[in-house]
């Protein structure tokens, strides 16, 4: 019974922690791509180049990984307290 109720803690944390992460940096967090621009001779466009933004990428993971870590904490606090009034 103890092991199904870790392994169910930590299921429900990752989920749960992926879900709220990603929504948390979706609102919070503002992406501007880069884009770099190679301009031609003539002041055309010769080549247009976009790239991902690696901080962006740093802090998402960051959030999902604290989002994971509070769910985890607060479902062993219930679990804790659910054990003891039974």
């Amino acid at each position: 019974m103890k092991g199904e109720l870790t392994i169910k803690k930590g299921r429900i944390s990752i989920v749960g922690g992926l879900i709220l992460g990603v929504v948390i940096s979706y609102f919070v967090l503002d992406y501007e791509g880069w884009t770099l621009v190679s301009i031609g001779v003539d002041g055309e466009t010769a080549n247009t180049v976009n790239e991902l933004d690696f901080d962006l990428i740093t802090y998402v993971f960051g959030i999902i990984l604290i989002s994971i870590a509070v769910i985890y904490g607060v479902l062993a606090v219930f679990s804790k307290n659910y054990k003891a009034n039974e």
